[in-house]
């Protein structure tokens, strides 16, 4: 792996929302509503944080309906940078926030957060 390609990879996660992000749809693909419910983001932020890993190709995305699902993509998974990435991902697993993260991300409900009854504010 070039060095240049090393340091972008870090300098993308080191981003500890980046990070947290990918860290949730390690497990499955999300929307936006899902990630900002899991994870406590502000929509704004979390869209951003996507097209951000969108475009270095960590994150795929595919229309769903009325949704748009993220997920891992196929490629940062493989090759040497696959392998920093899943070790990165792996050492997570210590973390207390990441560890929130992962079950608020097992227990968000789509319809429920997307297409349920709207709070008013």
């Amino acid at each position: 792996m070039a060095l240049s390609e090393l340091a972008r990879l870090l300098y993308i996660v080191s981003e500890p929302s980046r990070l947290r992000i990918l860290v949730a749809l390690a497990s499955k693909r999300m929307c936006v509503c899902e990630l900002c419910a899991a994870l406590g983001l502000r929509q704004t932020a979390a869209s951003q944080h996507l097209r951000v890993l969108r475009d270095c190709g960590l994150v795929a995305d595919h229309k769903n309906g009325l949704w748009v699902d993220y997920e891992l993509s196929r490629s940062s998974l493989t090759g040497p940078s696959g392998k920093v990435l899943r070790a990165i991902l792996a050492e997570t697993s210590m973390d207390e926030t990441i560890r929130k993260d992962r079950k608020a991300a097992a227990k968000v409900d789509r319809i429920a957060l997307c297409c349920g009854p709207k709070k008013r504010s």
